[in-house]
């Protein structure tokens, strides 16, 4: 405090070439005492809630001294002269963060009713909170694409059943209905497109999947040529 005694006579104070208001400079400097009075002895004082507690009024000091010397990180000459040099960086670093999400901090405390005082436990609660909330989200956006999907391929599939149909009609072929697959009128012979034709009708009807109907004819292709061979 010799520089102190040698600016008692002066609004301001010399601090690493920057002039300080000295009212708020002690200010400072005696939040910093109590407050590392308060991390010594490990004491509940300050602890109301985490919006309002040790941690908060740790975290303010920080901004404030920050603010006064213009520097973006406390050296350790800076905090042996505002007394927080016995409060380990970890914790600064906490009751920084604190500030810095303040907002985000209470929206969140007062939606989840969070009662702790400790920063890593809120933390790891925000954290899950904001997975699980992502979770939701993406479980809300797949539902509908899938639907999406698959009402798409239906109406692509619908839309080659409705092609093929309209071709066979508008050469002259014949129109038998589902029901009647395999009753083929013997007076008029169906063509390969027909039967295909036919064959895929009915396999959207019930719900086979054509690369399996395919797959199944050509395997009873085999057959019949097995059996022919014999």
């Amino acid at each position: 405090m010799t520089q102190n005694n040698q600016n008692q006579n002066t609004t301001t104070l010399q601090t690493e070439g920057r002039q300080v208001n000295k009212q708020k400079y002690f200010h400072l400097y005696h939040e910093g005492k109590a407050l590392t009075s308060a991390f010594k002895k490990q004491t509940t004082a300050f602890k109301k809630s985490i919006t309002e507690g040790f941690d908060f009024r740790l975290g303010t000091l920080i901004k404030q001294i920050k603010e006064v010397e213009g520097v973006s990180t406390l050296s350790n000459k800076i905090r042996k002269k505002y007394n927080i040099d016995a409060i380990d960086r970890r914790r600064t670093s906490e009751a920084e963060w604190l500030i810095d999400n303040s907002q985000s901090v209470s929206d969140f405390v007062k939606k989840s009713k969070f009662k702790g005082t400790n920063i890593n436990s809120l933390q790891n609660a925000m954290r899950k909170a904001s997975n699980e909330d992502a979770e939701q989200s993406a479980k809300a956006d797949k539902t509908p694409k899938k639907d999406a999907k698959a009402s798409e391929t239906v109406s692509k599939e619908t839309d080659k059943i409705d092609s093929k149909e309209s071709k066979v009609s508008d050469v002259g072929q014949s129109t038998t209905k589902v029901e009647n697959f395999g009753k083929f009128d013997a007076k008029k012979l169906l063509s390969a497109d027909d039967i295909a034709l036919e064959m895929l009708v009915q396999a959207d009807t019930n719900k086979v999947p054509h690369k399996e109907l395919i797959n199944a004819l050509i395997e009873q292709i085999k057959l019949l040529s097995t059996e022919e061979v014999a």
